[in-house]
């Protein structure tokens, strides 16, 4: 299913600026709009991550997030790309850019779940080889991604064909992937202390304040790193 989403995301990362030039927004304004992936991102991977792994659901840890991510992706997806068909002029600006930043969310709520479900269910020996395989598929969503922005001239005019396209991909990868994976359901033991809604962000915290420095260094540089390819890649 990483396929499916890295094919979105190259679809909806050089397409977006352009798509909100289209619809009428500033270009400074267009291109700072790229923004919304690293920073939701950010968020959301961690708080969705802590609360797939805390899952307790009989369908599984990962399935529930990943069914909500789709779900979510499909609805944010047709809303941002079909923003031009309910309004027009500015209001059009309005509404799509907002929703950019809502599927965003809804796209790292539906990948955070890939790569751990790999994990999951590798052995210790599969484990690096799985992770390689992985990557591979995400090249080939890339390569895929830029392919269907061949099928028309300016692809942003056909926002909405493309969008419906994508998320076919995304649903068909997700339903082969429900079939063949099995999932052990997550057992709490009945004297363990619940959790409140909260643990999940609480967990990403603590986390986070005991990590090692380098670390920090290292996210810091990531984040350069990700707004440079986004904010300014036009």
């Amino acid at each position: 299913p990483q396929l499916g989403v890295q094919v979105l995301w190259c679809f909806i990362g050089p397409n977006s600026a352009p798509y909100m030039l289209h619809l009428g927004m500033g270009h400074a304004l267009a291109t700072l709009n790229n923004v919304a992936g690293p920073i939701t991102g950010f968020f959301t991977g961690p708080i969705v991550g802590a609360t797939s792994d805390s899952c307790t659901s009989k369908y599984g840890r990962r399935r529930p997030v990943i069914l909500a991510g789709l779900a979510s992706t499909w609805v944010a997806g047709m809303l941002f790309s079909s923003a031009e068909y309910f309004f027009s002029g500015d209001a059009a600006v309005f509404f799509a850019a907002p929703m950019y930043w809502v599927m965003d969310v809804t796209i790292n709520i539906l990948q955070t779940p890939h790569r751990a479900l790999v994990a999951d269910l590798a052995s210790d020996e599969q484990q690096v080889p799985m992770q390689v395989v992985f990557v591979f598929f995400m090249a080939v969503g890339n390569f895929l991604g830029f392919s269907i922005m061949q099928i028309y001239d300016v692809p942003v005019e056909h926002m909405l064909e493309l969008m419906v396209g994508i998320c076919l991909l995304n649903t068909l990868c997700i339903a082969v992937q429900f079939l063949v994976a099995r999932e052990v359901p997550l057992q709490r033991e009945a004297d363990a202390p619940k959790k409140s809604l909260c643990a999940p962000v609480c967990d990403v915290a603590k986390a986070v304040r005991g990590s090692p420095r380098l670390l920090y260094h290292l996210a810091a540089v990531q984040c350069l790193v990700w707004v440079g390819n986004t904010a300014w890649n036009i």
